[in-house]
């Protein structure tokens, strides 16, 4: 089976080009409106039959949308003390016609009270997606978050704060933090063994190959390959 990842990178025509670019500046912004608050924006990069997978959702893209039931206005956050953010470093897209897959490589950075205390958790990864023209309009039809190592620091010195650490040892070694976060702070650890990292290169042996078979496959509106 072809993969995406062996598509040529080098001397791309200038049709390529210009589709790497509006594709790279689209899934870019879709990680910037998430960041910031700019949910009509971003829905707007989506089709409404996309699919997303994240450390606490996976399912239909309008669902993940108002899964949350706190609406904060473009540019705020619910405590304007927390920060959460994605640090884009570089952008890869892979183009078959009418088709791309893009993976953001980028740093998550979170600024949040855990334990009473004010802590930076930052994860490492690369953000997964699958990209479509259809008719005029190029859209988002899938995101999938790899997860390659994290690490968590007190914001303040005399902080106290820890995890022990026969608490994180339970948990996946590419995402410790974020799991324990999840699970001992915010109500409990979703789909966790199903994360791509490469603790488990089957996860990502298994996103790659969907990737590749939806990518190289024949487009048809009433189908869609899922991871």
């Amino acid at each position: 089976m072809k993969m995406f990842y062996e598509l040529p990178i080098t001397n791309p025509s200038d049709e390529d080009i210009i589709k790497k670019e509006r594709i790279r500046q689209m899934v870019e912004l879709e990680r910037y409106c998430c960041d910031y608050g700019y949910k009509q924006k971003q829905m707007e990069l989506w089709f409404e039959d996309g699919e997303i997978f994240t450390t606490w959702f996976k399912g239909n893209v309008m669902e993940y949308f108002y899964a949350s039931p706190v609406e904060c206005k473009p540019g705020e956050v619910k405590n304007p003390m927390e920060s959460h953010r994605h640090r884009i470093h570089n952008t890869v897209v892979w183009v078959n016609g009418s088709r791309a897959i893009a993976e953001v490589l980028c740093m998550l950075d979170f600024r949040v009270e855990l334990g009473g205390e004010w802590v930076d958790l930052r994860c490492m990864g690369r953000m997964h997606y699958r990209v479509e023209k259809r008719g005029e309009r190029w859209g988002i039809v899938y995101l999938e978050g790899i997860y390659e190592k994290d690490r968590i620091d007190p914001v303040f010195s005399e902080s106290h704060f820890g995890i022990p650490k026969e608490k994180l040892m339970k948990y996946r070694y590419n995402n410790w933090n974020m799991a324990a976060r999840r699970d001992l702070y915010e109500g409990g650890l979703k789909y966790a063994d199903e994360w791509a990292g490469p603790d488990k290169p089957e996860t990502i042996e298994k996103l790659y190959r969907s990737s590749s078979q939806w990518l190289f496959q024949e487009r048809h509106p009433a189908a869609a390959v899922k991871a």
